[in-house]
C-alpha cells in the first residue's frame, strides 16, 4: 500500500473513531437520563422523552432545578476530548512506528555496511514506497558483495597472473641465454647450426614478445585507454586473408585446414589491426590445445540476425560446459594443472575487444576431448 494511500485511511479512522465513540458516550449519558428523569413527578411517561422537543424542555427544566448537573455536561466534554487525543494519538502512533520499523530497518543496513558486513538481507515494507527503497538497497547490498568478492576473485589471480608470467617468462628466457652461450661458446660451429641456434632465439623472443603484448593490450582495455580506429569494412574478405596467413603454421603442425567463407560481403564496423588480435588468439589457442593425433580446424562464417557470425572450430582437448562461463574472464586459464599452460589473458582480450566492435563472442563445447568452438558475432554496419 501506498504511503499517502494509507495516510488517507487513518484520517478517515482518527475523524470517524472519536465519532462513534462520542455518540456511544452520548447516548449513554441521554439513557442514563431518561431513566434517572423523574417522570413520575410531572406525570408524563419515559417513552414521551423520545420525542426531541419534550426531550429538550425536560432537560432545560432539570438544569434549572439542579444546577450541579453541569458537572455531568462537564464529564461529558472531557470524556469526549479524551476520547479524541487517545483515538488520534493511537492512530498517529501507529502508523508512525511502523514508518520507523522500515526506516530503522535500512539504518541498520546502511550502517552493516558501512562495518563492511554484507552478508544479510534487507526485508521489504508494507508501504510500497520503503518497499521499492528496501529493494534497491537490497539491490545495492549484492552488488557490493559481488563486487568485494570480484575483488578478492582479481587480486588472487593477478597473483596467480604474476606467478604464471614468471614461470612462462623464464622457460624461454632460459632457453634463449642458453643458446646464446652455445653461440659463444662456438659449439654453432656451421652456418646450419648457427640459423638454427638463431631462428630457435628468435621464436622464443616472439614468444615473450607476445606476452607483453598482451599484458600491455589487457592493461590498456581495463583502463580504458586502447584507441580503437573503426572504419567499414568486408568482414569475409578480411578474414578469408588472414586465415590464410596461416597455413603455412597449419601445414608445419599437421593440421587439417578446411576454411568455408562466402564470397558475398559482410560490411562491419572494425578496426583491423585489433580484429586480427581476436582472431590470432582464438587459432593460437586452437593450435596450442590441438587435437595431438590428427589435429584439424575449420574457420566459417554465416549472415543471420541483422550480423555476421565467424566460427573457428577444432577437435581438440576440449573444455567442459561448467567452465565455459568462466573463460573470458582477465587471468582465468582453464584447468592449471594442465602441461599447457599460458597468461590466461588472450580471451579475455578477445572479448573485450569484440565487444568494443559492438558485437558477441562466446564458446562451445560438449566436454573434454570433443573440441571447441569460438563463436564471434558482429552486427552489420547501417548506412
Amino acid at each position: 500500500m501506498k504511503i499517502k494511500t494509507k495516510f488517507t485511511l487513518y484520517n478517515i479512522i482518527m475523524l470517524i473513531t472519536p465519532i462513534v465513540l462520542i455518540g456511544v458516550i452520548s447516548v449513554c449519558f441521554l439513557v442514563i437520563f431518561i431513566l434517572k428523569y423523574p417522570v413520575e413527578e410531572l406525570n408524563i411517561s419515559r417513552a414521551s422523552l423520545l420525542d426531541p422537543f419534550v426531550f429538550s424542555q425536560a432537560l432545560g427544566e432539570f438544569f434549572k432545578s439542579n444546577h450541579g448537573a453541569v458537572w455531568y455536561v462537564i464529564l461529558w466534554v472531557m470524556i469526549c476530548v479524551l476520547l479524541i487525543v487517545i483515538s488520534t494519538t493511537t492512530a498517529t502512533r501507529f502508523i508512525t512506528r511502523s514508518i520507523e520499523n522500515s526506516v530503522n530497518d535500512l539504518a541498520q543496513a546502511a550502517e552493516s555496511i558501512r562495518s563492511g558486513n554484507l552478508d544479510f538481507e534487507v526485508m521489504g515494507s508494507d508501504y510500497d514506497e520503503i518497499d521499492n527503497l528496501c529493494t534497491s538497497f537490497d539491490a545495492m547490498r549484492k552488488e557490493l558483495k559481488y563486487a568485494n568478492e570480484r575483488e578478492k576473485y582479481m587480486k588472487k589471480e593477478r597473483s596467480m597472473l604474476l606467478a604464471n608470467i614468471s614461470h612462462d617468462l623464464k622457460t624461454p628466457i632460459t632457453s634463449i641465454k642458453g643458446y646464446i652461450e652455445g653461440i659463444r661458446d662456438g659449439v654453432a660451429s656451421t652456418p646450419e647450426k648457427m640459423n638454427s641456434y638463431l631462428d630457435t632465439v628468435y621464436a622464443k623472443a616472439e614468444v615473450i614478445d607476445d606476452m607483453v603484448n598482451n599484458l600491455s593490450i589487457f592493461s590498456k582495455l581495463e583502463l580504458s585507454r586502447l584507441a580503437f580506429n573503426f572504419e567499414k569494412g568486408d568482414f569475409n574478405s578480411f578474414l578469408r586473408n588472414f586465415v590464410n596467413n596461416y597455413k603455412i603454421d597449419f601445414e608445419k603442425n599437421g593440421i587439417r585446414f578446411k576454411e568455408n567463407i562466402p564470397l558475398e560481403k559482410a560490411v562491419v564496423k572494425i578496426d583491423y589491426e585489433k580484429l586480427g588480435r581476436v582472431f590470432s588468439n582464438i587459432i593460437d589457442n586452437a593450435v596450442k590445445y590441438r587435437n595431438p593425433e590428427a589435429p584439424e580446424l575449420e574457420v566459417s562464417t554465416f549472415m543471420k540476425d541483422g550480423g555476421v557470425y565467424a566460427c573457428v572450430s577444432d577437435n581438440g582437448i576440449g573444455i567442459e560446459p561448467d567452465e565455459l562461463k568462466n573463460v573470458f574472464e582477465g587471468f582465468y586459464r582453464v584447468d592449471s594443472s594442465r602441461s599447457i599452460k599460458g597468461s590466461g589473458l588472450g580471451l579475455g582480450i578477445v572479448k573485450q575487444i569484440v565487444e568494443k566492435h559492438g558485437g558477441k563472442i562466446w564458446l562451445k563445447s560438449e566436454g573434454i576431448g570433443k573440441g571447441t568452438t569460438a563463436v564471434v558475432y558482429l552486427p552489420v554496419a547501417g548506412g
